[in-house]
């Protein structure tokens, strides 16, 4: 193979195919150690970045065999067959992984939706903050008493030092509401995948699913593996793939949920198409409540990635009127966008 990105790629998926964990973001740091360092390193080199756990060595060896020494050759290689440069390992992986995070949900195979996994990983939400009960000490602000009277007693009982606090921030809470029925079904691995990769960033955030009705997912994407996260989530949500009622679902998530603090202050992120089978009427009351305590309100539509499309539906239209901001969600690049408009 003359192409020595397109070799080092392959050899990724190999590794794949025997079991090893390996997506793109870790070939891609392969082959760029592969860059830095002289052919003779280039077993060292993948060892560091493909190979996370000790029991995976067997299988990388014998790959490694296969593509780089020939079966039956363990001597330590000398001179593999690949040269790589810096230039044609930034351009060719980067435009591999710049491709995949433009791609279209809808369009991706399950072995790109498992590298979406990885890379959703890295992906920063950056929600607005808000002031908190507790205090802090601070340069300036509101006197603190206490401390300042403490202080004082070092100085013969004379204030000499004033001191100052104010009241800290912290992140709101994100909560994530994701549409599963049928007609959001070649966007729901991806968008729930996403979920479980948001909710590690802070253990108060929360996750929904529904359909015909609202399952709470929190619990069962709090795990490491998004697979097993999905599995679970899919084990629990019994109308995955089913009808859509939209203010239903918003009804039992602010009735159960909204006002006993989920909802107050909070990032609400809705993902649907907004194709609702129910009273749009209803949906509208539910959408004013919601707005009256979320700090903002996101609907990411995927039907958004057609230029030619508009909110016409009856459920997207009533939601509309309350909703702060309306993005596509349909892709990694839409997503990565909204993480850092978010806050």
């Amino acid at each position: 193979m003359s192409d020595p990105v397109a070799q080092l790629s392959q050899f990724g998926r190999a590794l794949r195919d025997e079991g090893l964990a390996v997506g793109t973001g870790r070939v891609l740091e392969f082959c760029r150690a592969a860059a830095l360092l002289e052919p003779v390193d280039l077993y060292w080199a993948g060892r560091a970045t493909l190979v996370s756990r000790h029991e995976q060595i067997g299988a990388y060896d014998r790959v490694f065999d296969r593509f780089f020494r020939g079966e039956g050759d363990r001597r330590p290689p000398e001179r593999p067959r690949v040269r790589v440069v810096t230039e044609q390992v930034d351009v060719g992986l980067a435009s591999e992984v710049e491709l995949l995070r433009t791609k279209s949900f809808s369009r991706c195979s399950p072995e790109e939706l498992a590298q979406l996994a990885e890379l959703m990983a890295r992906v920063r939400i950056a929600v607005p903050t808000r002031r908190a009960r507790r205090r802090q000490p601070a340069r300036a602000g509101a006197p603190d008493f206490r401390r300042t009277l403490r202080r004082s007693f070092r100085t013969a009982g004379e204030p000499v030092d004033r001191l100052w606090r104010e009241r800290r921030r912290r992140n709101r809470r994100l909560v994530l509401l994701l549409d599963v029925s049928g007609s959001m079904a070649d966007y729901s691995r991806a968008l729930v995948m996403f979920a479980h990769a948001a909710l590690r960033t802070d253990r108060r955030w929360e996750a929904f699913c529904f359909g015909t009705r609202l399952t709470r997912v929190t619990r069962q994407l709090a795990t490491g593996h998004p697979d097993v996260a999905l599995r679970r989530a899919a084990a629990e949500v019994v109308d995955w793939e089913g009808g859509t009622r939209i203010g239903e679902s918003l009804e039992s998530f602010l009735d159960d949920y909204g006002h006993s603090g989920l909802a107050r202050g909070a990032v609400v992120v809705l993902c649907s198409d907004g194709l609702e089978v129910g009273d749009p009427e209803h949906l509208r009351a539910q959408m004013a409540r919601l707005s009256r305590l979320a700090h903002r309100i996101v609907w990411l539509n995927p039907l958004q990635e057609s230029p030619e499309y508009e909110p016409l539906a009856r459920g997207m239209a009533a939601a509309l009127p309350y909703v702060d901001v309306f993005a596509s969600g349909h892709n990694l690049a839409s997503l990565e966008e909204l993480g850092s408009q978010l806050g």
